[in-house]
C-alpha cells in the first residue's frame, strides 16, 4: 500500500522543474493580431460553440479559458478580441504548415521538452487558473481530499532494474537519452500504480520523456525522490485534463489544446518573419529574403538609416593597474570623488606606463584589440570605471583595472563593408517578411467564412 511521502495537494500545480514551462508570460495567451478584424456573422449556435470557422466549430471552453488568461495580464480585454486571435492564428497555422517544418514551429524544442509535454503543461496549468475552485472541490470529494487517496502502490526501483534502463553507474555518460531497447525497459518499469481509470499505471518512461536535460541527469543519477515527486505532477496534470474531458467533452478540450498549440506555432511564425526578434535571428525565410537583397538597396537603405551603423573609431584613455581589489576600490573611489586622475595613476598604479600618468595615447579601432584596449571602448566619456579583474593566464598574478575615457572618436560603418550589407540585408529581409505575412493573413480573413454565436457578441 502506498504510504504518502509527498502531498499531492493542490499546491504542486506550479511547482517541480518538469512544469516550469507554465511559468510562460501569460501575454502569450493572446496572439498580436496582425489583420484587420473583419465582419463576423452572427448565428445562432448549439451554447457550448463560439464559432464556425469554415464550418469547423470553435468551442467556448477555448474562447472563455483563454479570454480569462489574458484577463489576468489585462483585465479590459474583451472576448471578441481574442476570438479574434484565436481565428487568425487557426487560418495562419493552417496556412503555414506547408510552408515550415514541425521542428520549426515547434519553439519548445529549444527548451529540450517534447512539443505534447509542452502542450500538456500548458493546457493543465491553464485549466488550473481559471477552473481553480472547481478543480479544489473535485479534489476535496476524494478520500483525505487529496490526490494522493488515487495512488495504490509506488514502484520500488530497484537498483537491477534501473541499470537495465540507465546502465551501470560507475560509467561516461555523454547523452542523457534512452535507445529503443532502454525505451521498452523503462516502459516496463512501474513508478506509480494508481486507481484512476486515466492512468492505471506510470511507468518509468512516462515519466522520462517529459523532463528537460536537467531532469534527464535525475533520473540517470537514481534520484528516487525526484522520479517520485514528478511522476505525481504527471498524475495530476492527468487528473486535470481528464476532470476537464468529463466536464466540456472530448471535443471541447481538443479544440482548447489545438488553439494552446497554435499560440505556440504562430509565436514561432512570427519569429521566422522577424517579428518579436532581431535581425540575427536564424530563419529559413529571412536569409532567403536577405539573399535577394540587390546592392543598390544596400546603399539606399544606409542613407536612410546611417544613425544604426555609427561606430566608435578612437579613445584616448588612461588606467590604473593594482594588485589588489580592496586598494583599487579605495583608488577607484578617489578618482570619482575629483581627485586627479594621472596623479593617482602616478602614485598608485603598477604598470609600466605609471609615470606618464596611465595614458593609454590615442586607441585606434584597427584590427585586434588587447582586453585593456576593449575595455576602454567599453566606457561612457568622462567616468571613472568600477575597478575590473584583469583577463590573466592560470599562472599570472592577479590585477585589477581602472580605466578613464577622456576622448571618445565616432564615426560611420564603410558603407561598402560586409558588416554594412549584412545589417542592411538582414533589416530590409525583416520588413519584406513582415509585409509578406501581414498581407497574407488579411487575405486568409477575407477569404474565411466565420460565424460566431450571438451570445459571445452579446456577453
Amino acid at each position: 500500500m502506498y504510504r504518502p511521502g509527498h502531498s499531492l495537494q493542490w499546491s504542486i500545480r506550479i511547482t517541480g522543474c518538469c512544469l516550469s514551462v507554465l511559468c510562460l508570460t501569460i501575454s502569450a495567451a493572446v496572439a498580436v493580431d496582425i489583420a484587420p478584424a473583419t465582419k463576423l456573422n452572427q448565428v445562432a449556435l448549439q451554447p457550448e460553440l463560439a464559432a464556425h470557422l469554415n464550418g469547423a466549430p470553435v468551442y467556448r471552453l477555448t474562447l472563455d479559458v483563454l479570454t480569462q488568461m489574458a484577463q489576468l495580464e489585462k483585465p479590459k480585454t474583451r472576448s471578441t478580441d481574442i476570438l479574434d486571435n484565436i481565428i487568425n492564428n487557426r487560418l495562419l497555422t493552417d496556412k503555414m504548415r506547408s510552408q515550415f517544418s514541425d521542428e520549426e514551429l515547434q519553439a519548445s524544442r529549444r527548451v529540450a521538452f517534447e512539443p505534447d509535454v509542452v502542450l500538456d503543461n500548458q493546457l493543465s496549468g491553464y485549466l488550473r487558473t481559471v477552473y481553480r475552485k472547481d478543480l479544489e472541490a473535485s479534489i476535496s470529494k476524494l478520500p483525505g481530499g487529496k490526490l494522493d487517496a488515487l495512488i495504490q502502490e509506488q514502484g520500488k526501483l530497484g537498483e537491477d532494474e534501473l541499470n537495465t534502463v540507465f546502465g551501470t553507474r560507475n560509467r561516461v555518460i555523454l547523452d542523457y537519452t534512452l535507445g529503443t531497447a532502454q525505451q521498452a525497459a523503462a516502459a516496463q518499469v512501474t513508478v506509480l500504480r494508481c486507481n484512476f481509470a486515466a492512468a492505471t499505471s506510470i511507468s518509468l518512461y512516462d515519466v522520462f520523456r517529459r523532463q528537460n536535460v536537467q531532469g534527464r541527469v535525475e533520473f540517470f543519477n537514481r534520484n528516487r525522490d525526484f522520479i517520485r515527486q514528478q511522476a505525481q505532477l504527471y498524475l495530476a496534470n492527468r487528473y486535470v485534463l481528464d476532470w476537464a474531458r468529463l466536464r466540456f467533452g472530448e471535443a471541447a478540450l481538443k479544440d482548447l489544446r489545438q488553439a494552446v498549440e497554435e499560440q505556440n506555432s504562430v509565436r514561432a511564425i512570427k519569429s521566422l518573419h522577424g517579428i518579436g526578434a532581431d535581425t540575427d535571428s536564424e530563419s529559413r525565410l529571412l536569409n532567403q529574403l536577405a539573399a535577394e537583397v540587390k546592392p543598390k538597396e544596400v546603399s539606399v537603405y544606409f542613407r536612410n538609416h546611417k544613425e544604426e551603423f555609427k561606430r566608435i573609431v578612437s579613445v584616448r584613455s588612461r588606467h590604473i593597474r593594482l594588485d589588489n581589489e580592496v586598494q583599487a576600490r579605495q583608488v577607484a573611489e578617489l578618482a570619482r570623488q575629483g581627485s586627479n586622475f594621472a596623479s593617482l595613476a602616478q602614485q598608485f598604479s603598477t604598470a609600466a606606463d605609471a609615470r606618464q600618468g596611465g595614458d593609454m595615447g590615442m586607441i585606434a579601432h584597427n584590427g585586434q584589440l588587447s582586453w585593456l584596449e576593449q575595455l576602454a571602448y567599453m566606457q561612457e566619456p568622462g567616468k571613472v570605471s568600477a575597478p575590473i579583474r584583469a583577463a590573466v593566464a592560470p599562472d599570472e598574478k592577479a590585477h585589477w583595472e581602472i580605466v578613464l575615457v577622456e576622448q571618445r572618436n565616432e564615426g560611420y560603418q564603410d558603407p561598402s563593408s560586409e558588416e554594412v550589407r549584412y545589417q542592411a540585408s538582414r533589416a530590409l529581409a525583416q520588413e519584406k517578411a513582415i509585409r509578406q505575412l501581414t498581407d497574407l493573413q488579411t487575405q486568409l480573413r477575407k477569404n474565411a467564412r466565420i460565424d460566431v454565436n450571438k451570445t459571445v457578441l452579446t456577453n
